[in-house]
């Protein structure tokens, strides 16, 4: 797993980094390939707003939270993505195929 983390208008520091980290390992149980996240976390005027994209073997994921404190969108965000794959290993396991339609006959 290859995470990412950049931050605009905000310091980085160890903790915001471990914290990322170690939910981000959340997300490794639902995926046997690679699987790239990119973290942006920003400030605008008072709010944190943490920006995630998941990347693997054809799948893609986007989620975003705006909160007062970094890591409480941080937990939002992971919430958010976690929703998002459980959807759709969900969709992939319930699919079957559409059945036949009977042939419709001829008017003569």
């Amino acid at each position: 797993m290859n995470v990412k983390i950049t931050y605009k208008h905000l310091s980085s520091t160890d903790g915001i980094d471990q914290v990322t980290l170690k939910k981000s390992e959340k997300l490794k149980k639902y995926f046997k390939g690679k699987l790239n996240l990119d973290w942006n976390f920003t400030v605008e005027k008072h709010a944190h707003v943490a920006h995630c994209h998941l990347t693997g073997d054809h799948i893609e994921f986007f989620a975003e939270a705006t909160t007062e404190s970094l890591y409480s969108a941080i937990d939002e965000v992971i919430h958010h993505l976690e929703r998002q794959v459980k959807r759709n290993k969900e969709q992939v396991r319930n699919h079957k195929g559409l059945p036949k339609s009977p042939p419709v006959p001829r008017a003569a």
